[in-house]
């Protein structure tokens, strides 16, 4: 019943990364809404998530993990129908960074309520468990978003978290209490710099995949968040309670298994960012029809999730994660092949590839993970996983992004040059979108030229990108084959334990040391 409660958690932080987006049309006319203002509706939600995760996680840890989950649960539900009531785009804006609070103070601590509530031996099952409801609600995202706008409007899309949130309110009367018994307080400095460094990393990652990597904001970004971060490993290294202990990552396994997660969100979220906009914009297919064709990838990672948890304990963590780096490559090898006629049969095929691949080895990653860090500290090694994730997605979509736009680019002025304007080439050449936007309004013959010439680019570069992914997740097998271990952790790494890794061990007696 507690894994039931913790898993509507984690459906609502999931769910709201993907279920926006297919609003967005009906927000920009109902809002009045900008093409900036419209992203700043997705990120302020990943933005807030991201740079506040390292913190929830120590307060859930420090302060009761039941109590900051409850607290997140408020603040996601009065977020969301604020949302839903909001009349301008910079009141919208505002509440999804309102959501996105929330989510950080749910996210970290549905993990280690887990982690707390079953032993060792039933964990890696719940943890499975756990990993199928999210990707299960990152495909249902873009379904229920397409239906809710059609059925109702752009508002019912942030309402229908609000019977969610009422369930796992409901179901928290019956999830215990736990905390660090060590009584220590939060770790003030390490908050501020921890919190302040992810959210400057995660803004340059934003601005770069919207304005390039030569945004003067975005470089600030960068270089401040590089500050804040080496301020904050030297606080956390010198601290006798620090908010993240860095000797968890002189683990092989914790450190592996951190890097590979990263790397797998790195390659999945970006292939859906693309394929939403192949659906829609170049196979002419709506929003909801778009949204289905993603369904099958969320049905495979539940599936090979739930394969992978009665395997785990006899297979092991590598052998899964050799496995899901394998059925990724070979989906990315059949998305390779897109063309704009690309039958459904083919596209369904290799993302059903692609998704149970991926969910073969997430749930072991996780347990890796958790197992890695004493149980008292388990709210932070659950952050540490989820920055993982909330990073690897958000700069795949930003680093392949660009290399996609720039691909993109080139690839219009390439086949249209010198047969029409050069502010006509410019415009096709900003996006896609703005491509067909640009065709309807020539005559007929001009824009039949523009919308062939423009699909074709299009999916020639994006397939660049698939390409590009491959690379990443061939990086992604080594790590698994380096990194990742044979067999699972059969204890929870206990503190003192951990401890004694970092103290030299004094020489047997009568042994002179060199």
């Amino acid at each position: 019943m507690v894994l039931g409660v913790m898993s509507v958690g984690t459906l609502l932080a999931f769910l709201d990364d993907t279920v926006v987006n297919t609003a967005l049309p009906r927000i920009s006319v109902s809002l009045h809404a900008s093409t900036s203002g419209l992203q700043w509706v997705v990120d302020a939600y990943v933005l807030v998530l991201a740079g506040l995760l390292l913190l929830a996680g120590s307060v859930g840890d420090r302060y009761g993990r039941k109590r900051t989950m409850s607290f997140g649960l408020v603040a996601f539900g009065a977020a969301a129908i604020g949302a839903s009531r909001a009349t301008t785009i910079t009141e919208l804006v505002a509440m999804r960074a309102f959501q996105g609070l929330g989510a950080a103070l749910i996210l970290p601590t549905t993990l280690s309520i887990i982690t707390n509530v079953f032993p060792r031996g039933e964990r890696a099952r719940a943890i499975a468990v756990w990993t199928a409801i999210g990707g299960l609600g990152i495909g249902l995202g873009p379904v229920l978003g397409g239906y809710l706008v059609d059925a109702a409007s752009w508002s019912a899309v942030f309402l229908l978290f609000v019977p969610l949130v009422i369930v796992a309110l409901a179901g928290m009367v019956i999830v215990p209490e736990s905390r660090d018994e060590r009584g220590v307080g939060l770790d003030l400095p390490g908050a501020i710099l921890g919190t302040a460094g992810l959210t400057a990393l995660v803004y340059g990652i934003i601005r770069a995949g919207e304005s390039g990597w030569a945004n003067h904001l975005g470089l600030v970004s960068f270089g401040a968040a590089g500050a804040l971060l080496i301020a904050f490993g030297i606080v956390e290294a010198r601290s006798s309670a620090p908010m993240l202990p860095l000797k968890f990552f002189r683990q092989r396994d914790f450190s592996g298994a951190v890097l590979l997660i990263g790397m797998v969100l790195f390659a999945m979220f970006v292939t859906f960012f693309f394929l939403t906009q192949l659906f829609q914009l170049v196979q002419g297919r709506s929003a909801l029809a778009a949204g289905l064709l993603i369904v099958p990838t969320s049905i495979a990672v539940t599936i090979s999730a739930g394969v992978a948890g009665k395997l785990i304990h006899t297979v092991g963590p590598r052998l899964l994660a050799v496995a899901m780096t394998t059925g990724m490559l070979i989906g990315l090898a059949i998305l390779t092949q897109t063309t704009e006629s690309t039958s459904t049969l083919q596209i369904v095929t290799a993302l059903v590839v692609f998704g149970f691949g991926a969910g073969l080895a997430l749930p072991a990653l996780t347990d890796t993970v958790m197992a890695a860090v004493p149980e008292r500290d388990a709210g932070v090694g659950s952050a540490v996983n989820d920055v993982s994730r909330q990073l690897g997605g958000a700069l795949g979509v930003a680093v392949i992004g660009s290399f996609v736009s720039n691909a993109y680019r080139n690839n219009v002025h390439r086949s249209l040059g010198g047969s029409l304007s050069a502010d006509v080439i410019n415009r096709v050449s900003s996006s896609i979108g703005v491509a067909k936007q640009t065709a309807h309004s020539l005559p007929l013959n001009v824009a039949t030229t523009i919308t062939h010439r423009a699909n074709h680019a299009f999916v020639s570069a994006i397939t660049r990108g698939f390409e590009v992914s491959i690379v990443v997740v061939a990086l992604a097998f080594v790590v698994a084959v380096t990194m990742v271990p044979r067999t699972m952790r059969r204890t929870q790494m206990d503190a003192d334990e951990l401890s004694s890794r970092k103290r030299p061990q004094p020489p047997p007696v009568g042994v002179v040391p060199s």
